[in-house]
């Protein structure tokens, strides 16, 4: 990230002629390594953990997908410590005890977002020298950034979006490795890398394709590309 516009260029240019991937999912995956090693350094990091699909890709190599966008829990133990004060798993004992936490993580989760996400964020982006923005639209963080590759492919999105969660306690996780994927055909540049708390594989593929054969039932893109 301290390269040159004109030296980054050249390094994901060299990336793509060498792996024979797009030049722009190439830089969109380094801000996807970058902002994960960001959150994932804070000192709420290890209330942090990184699931989904991308988790899949880029954690386990489980998959083959290009890493678009990022879900993460924060635990809700965390977020709401008064309420799971006496609930070491972070479940509610009822249904409405459920409704209550539910509501109140509603009212907290953009509250944090706001007060302790964005302002980290965008302090690394000035650091960066790059171009680009962050906002939050409730439980969505949105991280705009200027490409520095010229002509991309017009589906590729110019921002990674980081969904946050915090209804459970994102366990059980373990910390593994993140790399760009551009990094093993430049082993001379040193790419973005991260650490973030994954969820375990048994978890996240058996919620995933849950959510992928329930989207193929009702017809929906999400569910086909499952």
């Amino acid at each position: 990230m301290s390269l040159s516009p004109g030296d980054r260029i050249e390094a994901l240019g060299v990336a793509a002629d060498r792996s024979g991937r797009p030049v722009d999912l190439l830089e969109k995956d380094v801000w996807v390594v970058w902002v994960l090693d960001i959150l994932f350094n804070e000192d709420y990091g290890n209330d942090l953990t990184f699931k989904g699909g991308t988790s899949l890709a880029k954690a386990y190599a489980a998959i083959r997908r290009f890493s678009e966008d990022v879900d993460l829990t924060y635990d809700i133990r965390a977020l709401l410590p008064e309420e799971t004060r006496n609930h070491n798993e972070g479940l509610p004992a009822t249904r409405s005890q459920q409704r209550r936490w539910s509501s109140r993580v509603n009212e907290q989760l953009p509250r944090w977002i706001d007060e302790r996400v964005l302002p980290v964020i965008r302090e690394h982006l000035a650091a960066t020298g790059a171009s680009g923005e962050v906002r939050a639209e409730r439980s969505c963080v949105f991280l705009k950034y200027a490409p520095e590759v010229a002509g991309a492919a017009a589906y590729v999105r110019r921002e990674v979006m980081i969904e946050f969660g915090a209804r459970s306690t994102g366990e059980p996780s373990t910390v593994l490795p993140i790399t760009c994927d551009a990094a093993a055909y430049l082993p001379e540049i040193a790419f973005p890398t991260a650490r973030p708390r994954v969820m375990v594989a048994d978890r996240l593929c058996c919620r995933d394709w849950r959510s992928a054969t329930a989207g193929a039932r009702r017809g929906s893109p999400e569910g086909a590309r499952g």
